[in-house]
């Protein structure tokens, strides 16, 4: 462990997002981000903290050198794909536009109906005998809400088969 500390508390909001619900999911996601940042901000700073010398020529035997310097960047690397990984879903449940609301509320067959479109008007469907419209912001928010019950179902079910 390179700064058990932090590592310990990315465990901590790792865990918790696993267990988030489709209302504080946004939240935590922010939470854990911050929390990679800093470690992260703390992994390319360890080179050059008193003790550790990593560059060449230091008091450090080679070996010494060559697998802490591996073992940092692998942790790097792990850090950046959980940073990406954890900020894409994030960008999932917060940039939803018109068209992929339309897209979410027919996959999802939002109010029994797989045929909502997108207008200047609204987000709509219409079948002559029923209609429904909704502002784009609605539906924007509406269709964000249903992407964060989505995975939080889906993290709960495999967290089950665990």
């Amino acid at each position: 462990m390179l700064y058990p500390e932090s590592e310990e508390k990315l465990h901590i909001a790792k865990h918790a997002l696993g267990r988030a619900t489709s209302e504080n999911i946004i939240e935590l996601c922010k939470q854990y981000l911050a929390l990679l940042a800093e470690y992260r901000s703390e992994l390319f700073k360890l080179p050059d903290m008193p003790g550790i010398n990593l560059r060449p020529g230091s008091s450090s035997s080679p070996e010494v050198v060559a697998n802490t310097r591996k073992a940092v960047r692998i942790a790097i690397e792990n850090t950046t794909q959980e940073r990406d990984r954890t900020a894409a879903l994030l960008l999932s449940f917060t940039a939803v536009s018109g068209y992929e609301a339309v897209e979410t509320f027919n996959r999802r067959k939002y109010k029994g109906r797989d045929d909502w479109k997108l207008s200047a008007g609204g987000v709509s469907f219409n079948d002559g005998a029923d209609s429904y419209r909704m502002t784009i912001q609605e539906a924007v928010e509406t269709a964000s809400l249903l992407r964060r019950e989505e995975h939080v179902a889906q993290s709960q079910t495999s967290e089950d088969q665990k």
